[in-house]
């Protein structure tokens, strides 16, 4: 950069006439004088009026009046004139300042402060703003009514913030500092340098700004965002309720555009002019990101003849948005070519469809439309869910696509719809002319610094309706909780959803109050049955344990509920944050040895119920057409929905155990790859479904005989569990980059006698509690008795399982038998030794 010649100099700006004008008018014996001018001049205007219907006599006096009334005015139009042109004046090029910065040539500074930034650094610099520190600069602006709105929703305060700046002197090289907010301002699009952009300017230098923002967890993005929201909040207060604002002024193509419709009495009665909702209520609509969209649409629409477009993507993304987006810039004459002397109509498909007694009658009220937009010559018709007029003609009444295709031809009336993408397969994909005529623009969803600033966009609104303050913190909380627990909608919509719900029921339950990161995660865990947020103490206790609570319930197996325990703790604890299920698991071993149960343990444990594992029986998936069982299809335009993605989508927070997996056909299996591994996989409408916070289980009994051989004869666990790997893959049972995808493969070795022993004392006390909470009677089985159980239920081929039908043929039997001759009454206690065990 050469050496420049700018400078910061108060003296000759508007800006600096307009403080000392708001100086002079804020004094409150002026503001006093102003209010009985005000007075005086009213009542001058009344008798004026009143003159004029002889109510009351004036001529005497009639020159003061008119003389007062004439003052007023010009008062009025002087206030205007400071308001629009002194306080906020023409909004410059900040290209021109950077660029004279950089060649060395000669600019103010001062003169492209805003208001509020001119303003704190005249009264808090007062004159030696040249010596001034970044640290006098930070005190000066803390003051501002900007930084208190920034401040605020970042949680804090001036005060606290101005502990951060005692102490060290600060950097003293103010030039570069401001030259620094000036390209902040640039790169955030801003007219003039707001407080916001020094503030972060000041955040990148000042050790003890960055001392604040590490305290505040707060990234310069962040801080970025926050001025972006504040900014937005100025343009709306100051520049777009102004009624001579420069900026109200569009490029609407003359008083005659809104004559074009002539006698188009059906075009009117069953469409929206969405070009004049703009003008009339939509001058503040912001639209954040889609840009790139946008002008796809624009060029597609621009084309001579097939210019239609059709934006794709699910409900709630913003497909709308991104047409109202595009309606805003032809309102405003900023779209391309001839787009800007376009209406854009909004084409009430209900309205169409209702009332017709016949096909008939819909297509000559829809051809009859159509004829008027291509006569009206200019008419873009936006048809949202597009897929509901062409789906008309599956109750046998109409078939839209022969009606509309001419129109799609010709260049008479162009089509902007919207459908979703399960739609798009059925009615576009399968057709060719209806591919060819529109096109594709695909809505997804938004990134997450976009996320923040729409949200910042919708905050005032649900502030407005929930008598609520929204934090920063709480905005970025709203993303990151939206994007991990709600999985079956798409963003901005969840978000939008997730943050008005949470400050819903903050103020229901606290009255007014500030929305914190806490109330979006309470929220979560309340709505979702989730655990979210800081694990606390009880939280802690119970992942820390979390092995000896499995075991209450799991006999043996320590290698296994040491690997799923370990991996909860990571999930919890926040050392990983990836797309990948919470943990997967392949658990290998003989039947009976405790896999499903272990399964049923762990959804108890994490999710608080063994109803929340959903189990599949991989048995019934061995053919190759069963993947369409398994995820949906969509063949011919008829949707399906899978047993496993519908499961997902209805339960997300859940185990999923997927029994002897090696029965599935290998087609199945190569879709667990992209589960395992990025956290996801694509149902057969084209949607996503994602498994991020479920846990995968799959037993399998392949290689029990030789995991049994191997551990009679005495081999250590962790030889068995490679040997069995290498025998697996071998005999191609499972190929290498599916067990790898596994956060772990567990080994189940086979149950001892002693094993078996724990799980018959578990089971009998598990029924001793039902007896005495079913029928009140005290049940003592002695541990004799119990090893007896344990001999007879005791089958080296089958585990444990015999050990359920020993339990009922000879206790819940003789119970049973008791119970219906009234030998046993409530009250009663009963004990069994191994002579009652026949």
């Amino acid at each position: 950069m050469k050496d420049s010649n700018c400078k910061i100099e108060e003296n000759g700006t508007i800006i600096a006439k307009a403080i000392k004008i708001d100086a002079l008018v804020s004094n409150y014996f002026f503001k006093f004088i102003v209010f009985i001018f005000y007075l005086i001049s009213a009542a001058a205007i009344v008798a004026d009026i009143g003159s004029w219907f002889d109510f009351n006599e004036i001529d005497p006096y009639r020159g003061w009046v008119l003389l007062d009334i004439g003052v007023f005015i010009l008062y009025l139009t002087a206030v205007a004139f400071y308001k629009v042109r002194v306080r906020y004046p023409k909004q410059y090029e900040l290209n021109e300042f950077v660029e004279a910065i950089a060649n060395g040539g000669e600019c103010n500074l001062f003169g492209v402060f805003s208001f509020e930034l001119a303003k704190a650094w005249s009264r808090g610099l007062r004159g030696y703003a040249d010596n001034a520190t970044s640290k006098d600069i930070a005190k000066a602006i803390l003051n501002s009514p900007d930084m208190i709105f920034i401040l605020a929703r970042i949680g804090t305060s001036k005060d606290l913030v101005g502990e951060y700046l005692e102490g060290e002197s600060g950097d003293s090289d103010t030039l570069q500092l401001v030259i620094r907010a000036l390209k902040i301002a640039q790169a955030e699009s801003h007219h003039q340098i707001e407080v916001g952009d020094l503030f972060v300017a000041l955040c990148e230098k000042d050790k003890g700004l960055q001392r604040f923002m590490s305290d505040y967890r707060l990234e310069l993005q962040d801080l970025a965002n926050i001025v972006y929201w504040q900014t937005a909040e100025v343009r709306e207060k100051y520049y777009k309720k102004k009624f001579i604002n420069p900026d109200n002024i569009k490029l609407t193509g003359g008083v005659g555009k809104d004559w074009i419709f002539g006698a188009a009495v059906l075009l009117k009665q069953y469409s929206q002019d969405l070009t004049r909702t703009i003008a009339e209520t939509g001058l503040n609509l912001h639209i954040v990101g889609h840009d790139k969209e946008i002008k796809a649409m624009e060029e597609a629409l621009t084309k001579q003849t097939g210019g239609n477009v059709l934006l794709v993507g699910e409900a709630g993304v913003g497909k709308k948005t991104t047409a109202l987006g595009f309606v805003k810039r032809v309102y405003e004459g900023k779209a391309m070519g001839s787009l800007s002397n376009k209406h854009v109509l909004k084409l009430d498909i209900d309205s169409l469809l209702s009332g017709a007694v016949s096909g008939g009658e819909i297509t000559q009220r829809l051809t009859e439309i159509l004829n008027e937009a291509t006569r009206a010559g200019n008419i873009i018709l936006f048809i949202e869910n597009i897929q509901n007029l062409f789906s008309s003609g599956d109750a046998g009444r109409v078939n839209a696509s022969e009606v509309i295709l001419p129109y799609l031809e010709g260049s008479g009336v162009y089509f902007v719809g919207t459908c979703d993408i399960s739609s798009y397969n059925k009615y576009f994909a399968t057709n060719g002319v209806l591919v060819e005529r529109f096109t594709r623009v695909t809505i997804e969803e938004p990134d997450k610094n976009e996320m923040v600033r729409i949200l910042e966009d919708i905050v005032p609104q649900i502030e407005y309706h929930t008598n609520s303050l929204i934090s920063y913190g709480a905005i970025k909380e709203t993303i990151h909780a939206a994007d991990k627990f709600i999985l079956n909608q798409p963003n901005p919509e969840k978000s939008i959803n997730l943050l008005d719900g949470a400050s819903a029921k903050a103020t229901s339950e606290r009255g007014e109050t500030i929305i914190t990161p806490d109330d979006i995660l309470a929220y979560v865990s309340e709505k979702y049955d989730v655990p979210s947020g800081e694990v606390d103490e009880s939280e802690k206790k119970k992942l820390l344990d979390l092995e000896s609570i499995m075991h209450k319930r799991v006999i043996g197996q320590g290698e296994a509920i040491n690997a799923i325990a370990n991996a909860l703790r990571r999930s919890r604890a926040g050392v990983t944050d990836t797309k990948k299920p919470i943990g997967s698991f392949l658990f290998l071993g003989s039947t009976g040895v405790g896999k499903t149960e272990t399964a049923k343990a762990l959804a108890e444990a994490y999710f608080g119920d063994e109803s929340r594992m959903i189990r599949f029986d991989m048995s019934e998936f061995q053919n190759k057409q069963d993947i369409y069982r398994f995820i949906g299809s969509n063949i011919s335009g008829e949707e399906t929905q899978g047993v496993l993605t519908t499961a997902v989508r209805e339960r997300p927070f859940s185990l999923l155990l997927f029994d002897e997996i090696e029965k599935a056909h290998p087609d199945i299996l190569n879709l667990f790859l992209q589960v395992l591994d990025e956290g996801h996989l694509t149902d057969g409408s084209g949607r996503k479904v994602a498994f991020t916070n479920t846990i995968i289980i799959a037993t399998s009994n392949a290689g029990a005989n030789l995991i049994r051989q191997s551990v009679q004869s005495g081999v250590e666990y962790e030889k068995v569990k490679n040997d069995l790997l290498n025998y697996i893959i071998e005999q191609n049972i499972y190929r290498p980059e599916f067990l790898n995808r596994f956060t772990s493969v567990i080994v189940f070795s086979p149950l001892t006698r002693e094993d078996i022993v724990k799980i018959a004392t578990l089971m009998v006390k598990n029924l001793t509690d039902i007896v005495a909470k079913n029928k009140g009677v005290n049940l003592i089985v002695m541990p004799d008795a119990i090893v007896k159980l344990a001999g007879i239920g005791y089958d080296p081929q089958m585990g444990a399982r015999p050990m359920s039908r020993a339990i009922q043929e000879k206790l819940e039997d003789v119970l049973a038998k008791k119970f219906l001759s009234g030998e046993l009454q409530k009250g009663d206690s009963i004990t069994m030794s191994s002579k009652d065990i026949l």
